[in-house]
């Protein structure tokens, strides 16, 4: 019965834990990502995706995008953390966006058609034993 209390109360910390770091990322997709945006020009999607990751880390974003309008598409990531590579995809897997090619932390363009893409973001391996953790944003706007 000892180790149910145990077990329970682990179980309920992870939780608490899990949602701080989640409303932590959040803050900083809103500082720094909608900073990145230029929310003067481009407006927010409501979906904002950011999560805490490691060196060596990836994770995917699918998102719809509508013919016709102007995106900007931003990748940022915590200052601990190295640059990001970011590449956006299509499901036939032809890539629109490379930023190891690029060089840049956005991508903006005029979608020709009604298409749903993958964003791939990222954090490159680290060659220390103690890889670094921090928040990554993919932060989407659009002209109106």
């Amino acid at each position: 019965m000892k180790n149910v209390k145990y077990l329970f109360t682990l179980i309920a910390l992870s939780i608490v834990f899990a949602q701080h770091a989640d409303a932590q990322c959040l803050d900083f997709a809103k500082a720094k990502g909608f900073a990145a945006l230029d929310t003067v020009k481009y407006v927010p999607e409501g979906r904002v995706n950011a999560i805490p990751l490691s060196e060596g880390d990836m994770f995917d974003v699918y998102k719809p995008f509508f013919r016709g309008r102007q995106y900007k598409i931003v990748v940022v990531g915590a200052d601990n953390m190295p640059k990001l590579n970011f590449k956006v995809t299509n499901f036939q897997q032809q890539v629109l966006y490379d930023s190891t090619t690029a060089g840049g932390t956005s991508y903006e363009f005029t979608s020709e058609t009604n298409q749903n893409l993958i964003i791939s973001v990222e954090v490159p391996a680290s060659e220390t034993n103690a890889p670094k953790t921090g928040c990554i944003a993919v932060i989407v706007g659009f002209i109106e």
